[in-house]
């Protein structure tokens, strides 16, 4: 099975062999087939450069905060590693200040070692941008001005497609790590809103209560108000967006938000 078709089995389908507490993370990274991912599985297959690159995706060498609060649910790692006090990061400022085995374990949110299908959201995402090249550097840049539209979001995919790509074990229920991918800092204030029983997860007919849509996400992603997804806000909806390909999705025929 190819890289692409183990990262699309470990987002759409339900893991019949995850346990209870640990949900597993089948990918091209699970060397060992164990269902979770080591930081040996990760250091054989890349290098924190080679990270790096798959995370630049407009190839101009830096990491904005944006892609870091995608990456880590904070801002922290971007002020720690910022030393020229700028608005991005250079590969050198991480590489100076971060060792890959860093990198790893910032995703390792319950810090036992391993990631699950959660925790390896990004991880798979960049060992897939590594090793399945891309068919463009920006897919949902139809107009090709370097930053994506509301009206692009909306013509390429639909609010439920974009939920089941964010549900890595296919449970039909979003966790705060797997909302993070797509909604970084506001992540928490998403919960709040949607999470109507306070169970700690937002089922499908939660996140679309509250007359939540396709077009209110990308406001809320829209840090700067621009109306564009731009300077790191697209990180997270591109991985989405490569997810719902990997699902034989997009291409919303009704761009209407929902």
């Amino acid at each position: 099975m190819t890289p692409s078709l183990l990262l699309f089995a470990a987002l759409v389908f339900p893991l019949a062999s995850a346990s209870p507490v640990k949900r597993q993370a089948t990918s091209g990274l699970d060397a060992d087939g164990d269902g979770l991912i080591t930081y040996a599985e990760v250091s054989a297959a890349m290098s924190l450069h080679e990270a790096l690159t798959a995370l630049d995706r407009d190839g101009d060498g830096f990491i904005y905060l944006p892609q870091i609060i995608e990456l880590w649910g904070t801002g922290d790692k971007f002020y720690e590693l910022n030393t020229d006090g700028d608005d991005h990061l250079t590969f050198r400022e991480i590489e100076n200040g971060m060792t890959l085995q860093d990198f790893y374990e910032q995703f390792d949110f319950n810090g036992d070692g391993s990631l699950d299908a959660a925790e390896a959201y990004q991880m798979n995402f960049i060992y897939d941008t590594l090793n399945v090249p891309p068919s463009a550097d920006n897919p949902l840049d139809s107009n090709g001005d370097g930053r994506i539209s509301r009206l692009e979001v909306i013509s390429h995919m639909t609010y439920d497609e974009v939920l089941m790509a964010l549900d890595a074990d296919g449970s039909q229920t979003l966790t705060p790590e797997e909302l993070n991918i797509l909604m970084g800092a506001a992540t928490d204030q998403f919960m709040n809103d949607q999470d109507n029983n306070d169970d700690g997860e937002i089922d499908y007919q939660e996140a679309h209560s509250h007359r939540m849509s396709l077009i209110r996400i990308f406001g809320r992603l829209d840090l700067d108000n621009s109306n564009y997804l731009e300077a790191g806000e697209d990180a997270g909806i591109l991985i989405v967006w490569d997810a719902i390909l990997l699902m034989g999705g997009g291409s919303n025929p009704n761009p209407d938000g929902n």
